[in-house]
């Protein structure tokens, strides 16, 4: 319990200070972006003040280029850019709290914290993750240690929601598609002589992207298939070959292979995903409180008519007031 609590705690302490990161495909050399000046007229401008603490325009940049990498200073999506304002405000608010804690982090703590969140040890440089560390300990202890899901709790939501964990019949799907009509029925009447050839002649024809696991689907459960595949998919005896069926795809040969008939879920197939959500969820509830609280009682001024960028409210309707 204590290493899921745990788990969850990260993964919201990510959440609350989320952090971009380039994407590339795999295996593609990283070439360094171009290097964009960012410095601009106002830059010392005050645009958030949290009790005694003053944050500027600049220190605003700072935060969006450790989590944004590809942000353009120059074409400024204001949307965008007010989202992440909000963000920094949020940020900064809960980090003014946590440093009045005065919270270190030894070596073990940041190891562990960089083992949980499967993050490489060179971010370690990176201040944002020294401050999602620090503010990992501290909600930790401020907020979450005693939270738990009990066993009754778990029994009344599934008793709730036992509608939920009521299952359709599934089939475990296999399938070849071919782009010719005239291959697929050669297909076909091959597999009609010899079924037992399905996976073989699916990786070596089957156009669809599970070609390479022998045209292996996995389950589907009734209502998730266009209605044409799935009349004649249910209508299939186990290890049979199906006529051979048209659609904008292709031309599609199935073979079921399992069948779980309709059934009911029990509460032990599903305690500890039940467990984990209502343990998420409780988790929320107390950081949200705990930042309308610290809004309650720290003395918060966003300064939006200071900011590099004309800010938006989040239906982007109209810019908010000057301050």
């Amino acid at each position: 319990m204590k290493k899921l609590k745990l788990t969850l705690i990260i993964i919201l302490v990510l959440l609350c200070f989320h952090c971009g990161k380039e994407t590339q495909a795999p295996g593609a050399k990283k070439t360094a972006a171009p290097q964009e000046s960012i410095a601009m007229p106002g830059d010392d401008n005050i645009i958030l003040a949290i009790d005694n603490e003053k944050f500027t325009n600049k220190q605003l940049k700072e935060f969006i280029k450790s989590r944004y990498p590809d942000f353009s200073f120059k074409d400024i999506n204001v949307r965008l850019a007010s989202r992440i304002f909000d963000m920094f405000i949020e940020h900064k608010t809960v980090m003014h709290s946590v440093d009045q804690a005065n919270i270190k982090m030894d070596r073990a703590e940041i190891d562990n914290y960089l083992k949980e969140t499967t993050l490489p040890p060179d971010l370690e440089s990176n201040p944002w993750m020294k401050e999602s560390a620090k503010a990992q300990k501290y909600l930790y202890f401020k907020l979450y240690k005693d939270i738990d899901v009990t066993d009754d709790e778990i029994r009344r939501y599934y008793d709730r929601n036992i509608d939920n964990y009521r299952k359709s019949t599934e089939v475990f799907l296999f399938q070849i598609v071919v782009n010719n009509k005239a291959k697929a029925y050669e297909i076909r009447e091959t597999l009609l002589k010899s079924p037992e050839k399905f996976e073989e002649l699916a990786k070596k024809e089957s156009i669809s992207l599970e070609a390479k696991d022998g045209g292996s689907m996995g389950y589907f459960e009734k209502g998730t298939l266009p209605k044409d595949m799935e009349d004649v998919v249910f209508a299939l005896e186990l290890n049979t070959v199906s006529p051979v069926l048209n659609s904008p795809y292709g031309f599609h040969i199935f073979k079921v292979t399992k069948l779980k008939k309709e059934r009911l879920l029990f509460l032990e197939a599903v305690k500890n995903q039940i467990k984990n959500k209502l343990l998420s969820e409780k988790l929320g509830a107390a950081y949200e409180d705990f930042l309308t609280g610290l809004k309650e009682e720290l003395n918060i001024n966003a300064k939006y008519q200071s900011l590099f960028f004309p800010y938006q409210t989040i239906k982007g309707e109209q810019n908010v007031e000057t301050n």
